[in-house]
């Protein structure tokens, strides 16, 4: 058989099987046609309904949240902040002070011993220097300074005050106080109670002058801190029972790290009392108390 015979019978199978199944599927069309359309509407009405929720469901929360978000932004701009009353909250607190106690210190002198009792109860607020002083009708003790340890209750003085009359009250008078934020948790708070005060008696001591026996508090002290110092300052205290009846004070110089003696302080005409106290008067802040180590 010739080629081109062969060549034109293969195409018109071609063509007669593609033409039957271009038929079929248009038979199958034809058949279903009704139903794709409705098939198809039904897709896009689920669309819509899709699309127009979600557009109803944000236009609802819109205008639903939209009064509680303008109410928001009205507090907002309305809102200021009370800066008088932060200040306050981040300031220290006042001292705590009691009624001053005067002590005559001879009858037949006119000199005195000033004492208050102060109380700084803030935990993280030191007093690195308070100015004060006591008045009373005619006149007025010199200017004193001292400080107070944060939450340390003690007594600040004046003592030894030259008066012209016999007093029965005083004024407590404060000048300036200068307060220093600090951490309540510095181990430098810790110095005071590392000072140990022990054995503490009355005796009596001869004057080799006068040969007549003089009053003489002894008493032990140890530095059980690390710490060397040039001098600390002790307050002797008289009671008579719950009564301060009498104030005193004495250096201890070059007082070494662990170091132990003894110590003596001699008060004529010291009055009548029940029991002493001894108290550190010492600043841990003041560089200047320590004695450097090289």
């Amino acid at each position: 058989m010739p080629p081109q015979i062969m060549f034109d019978k293969m195409m018109g199978v071609m063509v007669e099987k593609l033409t039957a199944k271009q038929l079929r599927f248009a038979q199958w069309y034809l058949a279903n046609k009704k139903r794709l359309k409705l098939l198809l509407l039904i897709v896009v009405i689920l669309l819509n309904i899709i699309v127009w929720g979600i557009a109803g469901y944000q236009l609802y929360k819109y205008f639903s949240l939209k009064e509680a978000h303008e109410q928001m932004l009205k507090e907002l701009t309305a809102e200021q902040i009370d800066y008088l009353k932060l200040h306050e909250h981040f300031q220290p607190e006042n001292l705590i002070l009691e009624n001053p106690i005067l002590l005559s210190l001879y009858s037949t002198e006119l000199k005195y011993d000033f004492a208050i009792k102060v109380k700084n109860s803030n935990k993280n607020w030191l007093i690195q220097e308070i100015e004060y002083y006591f008045s009373w009708e005619n006149g007025q003790t010199q200017m004193q300074k001292s400080f107070i340890l944060p939450g340390e209750e003690k007594y600040i003085l004046a003592l030894g005050q030259e008066v012209d009359g016999k007093l029965t009250k005083a004024e407590f008078i404060l000048s300036n106080i200068d307060w220093q934020r600090i951490n309540p948790n510095d181990q430098l708070l810790q110095i005071p109670s590392q000072l140990i005060f022990e054995n503490i008696e009355l005796g009596y001591a001869i004057s080799e002058e006068e040969m007549i026996a003089l009053p003489q508090i002894s008493f032990s002290i140890k530095n059980e801190s690390v710490y060397n110092f040039w001098q600390v300052n002790l307050l002797v205290i008289l009671y008579q029972n719950s009564k301060i009846v009498g104030i005193n004070t004495i250096l201890v110089k070059n007082w070494q790290g662990n170091e132990q003696r003894q110590m003596e302080l001699i008060w004529p005409k010291i009055p009548s009392y029940s029991h002493i106290q001894i108290v550190p008067d010492i600043n841990p802040f003041d560089s200047e108390i320590f004695i450097p180590v090289y």
